[in-house]
């Protein structure tokens, strides 16, 4: 019975309570962008993108965008509904329901239509549920098709809670300090061949790997540099 209650009671409660949390964490952190000239020279040129980032990134993601709209591909399962309904509390943002791994078909006509409509894409390659930090070809499918490049995006945290989810879910504490990450684009051919796309996976997942590396790095270095200027 009580589980039956949380069930019905958390898509009302939990996504205002995480859109507070994400937007007081980020307001009290110091946070850095790295490589991010070229990303947002396209937006400023307004280019179309598709930003690409780890399941387990997704908290702070909502202000690595800086375009006029963006519709991020979210899961059709519960925890994908919680997800839309806290996103969706950001401007700009908006969702829609998918899957970049099985069954990501379903979440294809919305993007499409969100892209006539004149919206930047997010994806999470790795998402709904897994293998963590291993893309799927989603994204890269989706990119031949409307000729966007794939912007890889990854955030790090000098302090922070890494949940035991598949993902490594983090969550950085409030008054740390955070570092969004971007790589070079990852650029798809339209007709490109079926070892052409997955030559452009595996970028894609090397890509948001090295990004997401440095990002936890990052902080390491600072720290370093801190104690060698002591």
């Amino acid at each position: 019975m009580i589980k039956e209650f949380l069930k019905r009671v958390s898509p009302v409660v939990v996504p205002p309570l995480a859109h507070w949390l994400i937007k007081f964490v980020f307001f009290t952190m110091r946070v850095s962008y790295v490589n991010f000239d070229s990303y947002m020279e396209r937006l400023r040129k307004g280019e179309r993108i598709i930003l690409a980032f780890w399941h387990g990134r997704l908290f702070m993601m909502p202000y690595a965008y800086f375009g006029n709209g963006i519709s991020v591909l979210v899961s059709t399962h519960r925890d994908g509904e919680l997800i839309a309904r806290t996103v969706k509390r950001f401007p700009a943002i908006d969702c829609v329901r998918g899957s970049s791994t099985r069954g990501w078909i379903s979440g294809v006509k919305g993007l499409l239509f969100s892209a006539r409509m004149g919206k930047d894409l997010a994806i999470t390659p790795d998402g709904p549920k897994g293998p963590g930090r291993e893309a799927q070809i989603g994204a890269v499918l989706m990119a031949e098709r409307l000729g966007f490049p794939i912007i890889p995006v990854s955030f790090g945290s000098s302090k922070k809670k890494t949940l035991k989810s598949w993902d490594a879910f983090i969550i950085p504490y409030p008054f740390s300090k955070g570092v969004f990450v971007a790589a070079e684009p990852v650029e798809v051919r339209a007709g490109s061949s079926k070892e052409e796309l997955e030559a452009k996976r595996l970028e894609l997942e090397e890509k948001l790997n090295d990004c997401t590396d440095r990002a936890d790095r990052f902080f390491e270095r600072t720290h370093e540099a801190g104690r060698l200027h002591k």
